[in-house]
Parts: C-alpha cells; sequence; structure tokens
C-alpha cells in the first residue's frame, strides 16, 4: 500500500471517530462530570461512617510511594503515544472540531 494512502486514510479516520466523539463528550460530560461528583461524595460519606471500607494503599497499588516505577510507567505511555502518530493528532483535531460544533 502507499505511503500516501495510508496516511490519509489514517488522517481521515482519526478526524471522523474524533468529530464523533468530541460530539458526544461536549453533550454528556456535564451529566457525567456531576454523576462522578456524587458518587464520590456518597462513597466518602459512607466510607466516614464506616458504612464502608475502602483500601486506598491496594487501590493505587502503592504507585504512590514508588518513584522510579512511576516514571517507568509514564516513559512507556510517552512512548506509546508518540507511535500513535499521525492517527492520534487527527483523532485530536477532529475532537476539537467536534467540541466546537456542538456548542
Amino acid at each position: 500500500m502507499d505511503i500516501v494512502a495510508l496516511l490519509g486514510e489514517n488522517i481521515t479516520q482519526g478526524v471522523f471517530i474524533g468529530l464523533i466523539i468530541g460530539v458526544v463528550f461536549q453533550l454528556a460530560s456535564k451529566t457525567i462530570r456531576n454523576i462522578l461528583i456524587v458518587q464520590f461524595v456518597l462513597i466518602k460519606w459512607l466510607e466516614a461512617r464506616s458504612i464502608l471500607v475502602i483500601d486506598w494503599h491496594r487501590l493505587t497499588a502503592g504507585l504512590v510511594g514508588q518513584r522510579e516505577f512511576a516514571i517507568q510507567e509514564a516513559q512507556s505511555m510517552f512512548d506509546s503515544l508518540v507511535e500513535m502518530g499521525i492517527f492520534g493528532g487527527s483523532l485530536a483535531l477532529g475532537f476539537l472540531i467536534g467540541r466546537r460544533l456542538s456548542k
């Protein structure tokens, strides 16, 4: 397959998918944000009343105190994002266009 055709296909797919995600995100973000806030407040209230016990250390898998592991994971994530290349950029562009169009 020709490299120009491959890049064009990736750009087209990325912009189209990003556009759809941007529109949906803009419409649903306020509702989802409110649901998450209520859920977090409810969990913290239940934990304060000793109805629910959350092991926060186990939930974070001890990552709070392990700098080297966190840096290594961040580097790995950065490498993965760089490898996405043109598709990731066009997806972000489509997402921003979708958010602008849905206002």
